[in-house]
């Protein structure tokens, strides 16, 4: 037990005057010059006079005003002579002891509580602060890549299974980089994806998976490592099992253009 903890379980029994003179004397001094156990003294002053009002008056021992005088005479400190050998009020003092120090340390468990709860936001706040920051400076690079004068275009155009569907592509050839804007889309299953490929030679190859949600029908892709090795023919977009496949599972396409770098 630390020396605030002693001078707060004091500060209880000086609360409901059970606190022997050297006692009141040396938690007075202490007081004076720490803010934390003053308070802690004003909860439990406050407490004690709460309780009181609650209590039915019960009238004291016939003999207590002799026990009184008698302590007085003798300058007695120890309380348990200044209240007799029934220690009637060491009991009751103690049970108000624990009932005050149970609500103190109800009290601090709520204000840990409402500390932990303000960090946890805190951190959350912090992480929903760095998406956002990434997020921008991903909207950065992409408004930089639209204003580029190397950036070149290509409209996708909407087939027989989504003929009002539309797409438009964004390359940069010298980064080997695309965007890819894709609006009217049919909202996909959440057991199918779409997925965009770029056939370029025998074999289409896959530029990512997205996702259309709610009723916009509007999406977007960033392409990263384009092949620039070889003539790009067309882009298109299948829908697949979620996550992607290797190579188109059909045929049945929802956008397509045709270009060439």
């Amino acid at each position: 037990m630390n020396a605030h903890e002693q001078y707060q379980e004091i500060a209880a029994l000086d609360a409901i005057g059970a606190a022997s003179p050297d006692e009141e004397r040396d938690l007075h001094d202490h007081l004076g010059k720490c803010a934390e156990c003053r308070a802690v003294r004003d909860e439990y002053a406050e407490a004690a006079t709460l309780l009181a009002r609650g209590l039915e008056p019960v009238p004291p021992p016939e003999d207590l005003r002799d026990r009184v005088v008698a302590a007085e005479e003798d300058n007695v400190v120890d309380a348990r002579r200044r209240f007799g050998p029934g220690a009637w009020w060491l009991a009751t003092a103690a049970t108000l002891f624990l009932a005050l120090w149970g609500w103190r340390e109800l009290a601090m468990r709520v204000e840990r509580e409402k500390y932990t709860t303000q960090q946890a936001e805190i951190h959350r706040l912090a992480e929903d602060n760095a998406r956002l920051a990434q997020k921008n400076d991903k909207l950065s690079a992409e408004m930089a890549a639209l204003a580029s004068a190397d950036t070149r275009q290509i409209a996708l155009s909407g087939q027989q299974v989504a003929p009002s569907a539309s797409a438009r592509v964004f390359l940069e050839p010298a980064k080997r980089r695309a965007i890819v804007f894709f609006y009217n889309l049919p909202a996909n299953a959440k057991d199918k994806s779409y997925q965009l490929w770029v056939i370029a030679g025998d074999k289409p190859q896959s530029a990512g998976v997205f996702d259309v949600t709610g009723g916009s029908g509007n999406a977007t892709i960033s392409i990263e490592n384009l092949p620039v090795a070889t003539e790009i023919k067309a882009l298109a977009v299948t829908l697949e099992p979620r996550g992607g496949v290797a190579q188109p599972t059909n045929a049945n396409f929802f956008v397509m253009g045709r270009s060439s770098l």
